[in-house]
């Protein structure tokens, strides 16, 4: 199983695909209350007083956990959702879970 990184030079696509791909799930990724338009760019979304930095995520990283990372790091929120993106996953589901609800 790998995992993947989030820096401030990502992409929302990428991010996405990257979910995709490793986890078999969906990220949702938020500008304000709207989701963000795939060429934006994590620098682009995060809040001017956000740490910053890198998160690295795997497969036993929990929802709940990943969601707070993204705000904590860079201000931004994100959700979890399952492989059809139909319904969220919950907190408390490892991304592998996520994947195969």
């Amino acid at each position: 199983m790998s995992t993947i990184k989030v820096i401030k030079s990502s992409s929302v696509k990428s991010i996405k695909a990257q979910f995709s791909k490793e986890f078999n799930c969906n990220i949702r990724i938020y500008n304000g209350q709207k989701l963000a338009e795939e060429s934006m760019k994590i620098a682009d979304l995060s809040k001017k007083d956000a740490a910053g930095g890198e998160l690295e995520i795997g497969p036993k990283s929990k929802v709940g956990n990943v969601e707070k990372y993204f705000q904590e790091s860079f201000g931004i929120k994100v959700q979890i959702s399952n492989q059809d993106d139909s319904k969220l996953a919950p907190n408390d589901a490892t991304l592998n879970q996520a994947g195969k609800a």
